[in-house]
């Protein structure tokens, strides 16, 4: 049997966390001023990917001609003998 369903997956929130000290102590030990361009913008690339969410591709709605239709109502009722 699982863990119960909302609750949080504890290896996953332990390895988010382990990998955020790792990526912020890589990127304190950076010097961004002694980069070329080239470099930062390398590192603009990889960052804003997870900074930014990603856009999703958006399909076409092709507008459909409007359909008409017809409602008949029979009244069955009406056929219906009174004694």
């Amino acid at each position: 049997m699982g863990r119960p369903k909302g609750s949080p997956n504890k290896l996953t929130k332990e390895i988010k966390e382990k990998l955020s000290y790792v990526v912020k102590d890589a990127l304190d030990s950076l010097d961004v001023k002694t980069m070329s361009k080239i470099e930062r913008l390398k590192l603009i690339q990889i960052g804003v990917q997870y900074i930014v969410p990603r856009l999703r591709q958006i399909e076409e709605v092709i507008d459909e001609p409007v359909r008409q239709f017809q409602i008949e109502v029979i009244d069955s009722l009406g056929k219906v003998k009174k004694n």
